[in-house]
Parts: structure tokens; sequence; C-alpha cells
């Protein structure tokens, strides 16, 4: 296995860290705009139901 200098290392975990930061304000954001339509399109649904109906849409989108 060839070695890849400290920085190298560095720098690739950096570029990690960020790439998950950002994964997981894209998710956050995604989650609040399903949260906001189906308020929008379900008014009669409590909070506790909204949430309930994203978590449901965002396991069947993860398969």
């Amino acid at each position: 296995m060839e070695h890849v200098p400290d920085t190298h290392l560095e720098i690739l975990s950096r570029a990690a860290e960020r790439n998950l930061t950002v994964a997981m304000e894209l998710r956050a954001t995604a989650w609040e705009l399903a949260a906001a339509g189906l308020r929008t399109f379900r008014p009669e649904l409590s909070e506790a139901e909204v949430q309930a109906e994203v978590r449901t849409l965002f396991l069947r989108a993860s398969g």
C-alpha cells in the first residue's frame, strides 16, 4: 500500500467531514420542506402527525 503523507490525509479528512456536514444540512432542509408541504396541503394534521408522515416519506425514499 502506498504511503500517503499526513497532509494529504488531513485534507481528505477535512473534505469528508465537510461533505458529511453538507449532507446533514441537505437532509435537514429536505425534512423541513417536506414538513412545510404537509402543513400546507394537510392542515388538519397535528405537528406530531406531520413529523410521523415525514418520517414515513423518508423511510420509503431510503428504500
